[in-house]
């Protein structure tokens, strides 16, 4: 529960008014009148900042649905698939919860969701970072610009995962895996950099080195997950690569890199969650104009 804090108002004194200076006085009336407005319109504002709770602040919230729509994408449909027989309790792949209907359809609605919405947490962020960059050296507005576009592949790639499931589009769905979390890493990898030239003034020390920690064990799951993945899949003799028994041959290398897609994915989903703080000192404003090209349509009323 958030406390409402007050600020107490003092009064102001203006010196050096006299009773036969009539103008000085209504100025000096009118300045006094100007700075208790304005300190009043500080108290108010303050106020509402104080008993906002801390989600709402600014676009804090943004980066918070996109960790909590990448969590319900992973949890709901193995869950589901788990109770429903179509995969194996231990540690299948993200990918293999979201193939067989209902929970395709839960896999792919949710993570469609979370794709347009890191998307635009992606383009936030490279429109603050824009803001800061003519106090940092020119590499870094370069640099913005080439993580803007690397993480919205990303994003795309997250989107092709969750509409061409691997038992029907097997390609795509490939491509889009790895444009998700190979371009995601290195995007991963840009803003940590960006973030270590914004510091100490816009960003932490402790903060981007969190951040580069979490793309640097991202990269390594995502190498992990490619190597005891082929290894695995060149010994197995099972009937079904979905429920992978310990006797199909290759468990452990199939556990081995499910299990480096799952944190994968988790060292994603805190990665913008790093950007909560940030993103609370922005605002989205929409401003709506008149347009000033009028059509001007003549009507012969002979027609």
């Amino acid at each position: 529960m958030s406390e409402t804090l007050g600020m107490e108002t003092q009064p102001v004194q203006v010196e050096g008014a006299t009773d036969d200076a009539n103008g000085q006085n209504n100025s000096n009336y009118g300045a006094t009148s100007l700075g208790d407005e304005q300190r009043s319109r500080v108290e108010v504002t303050e106020k509402r900042t104080m008993c906002t709770p801390w989600l709402f602040v600014g676009l804090g919230w943004l980066p918070i649905s996109v960790g909590l729509s990448l969590a319900l994408a992973i949890i709901v449909p193995y869950c589901i698939a788990v109770g429903l027989g179509h995969v194996s309790a231990g540690f299948p792949y993200i990918s293999d919860t979201g193939t067989e209907p209902p929970e395709s359809c839960i896999f792919g609605q949710l993570l469609n969701i979370a794709s347009a919405l890191a998307f635009a947490t992606i383009y936030v962020r490279y429109k603050q970072v824009a803001e800061y960059y003519r106090e940092v050296p020119e590499g870094v507005f370069k640099c913005n610009k080439a993580a803007l576009v690397l993480g919205s592949l990303a994003a795309l790639g997250m989107s092709l995962v969750a509409n061409f499931q691997e038992t029907n589009m097997i390609v795509f769905h490939v491509i889009g895996a790895m444009m998700c979390f190979g371009l995601g890493f290195i995007y991963g990898l840009l803003m940590s950099w960006i973030s270590y030239k914004l510091s100490p003034q816009h960003c932490t020390v402790a903060m981007y080195r969190a951040r580069l920690a979490l793309s640097l064990v991202a990269m390594l799951c995502l190498v992990t997950t490619l190597l005891f993945g082929g290894l695995a899949n060149s010994q197995w003799k099972g009937e079904d690569l979905r429920k992978w028994l310990p006797e199909d041959g290759g468990f452990g290398l199939h556990v081995a890199s499910t299990v480096s897609e799952w944190i994968m994915a988790i060292a994603f989903l805190f990665y913008f969650f790093s950007y909560i703080k940030d993103f609370q000192k922005v605002e989205l404003a929409a401003e709506v104009r008149r347009c000033q090209r009028l059509l001007n349509v003549t009507c012969d009323p002979n027609a």
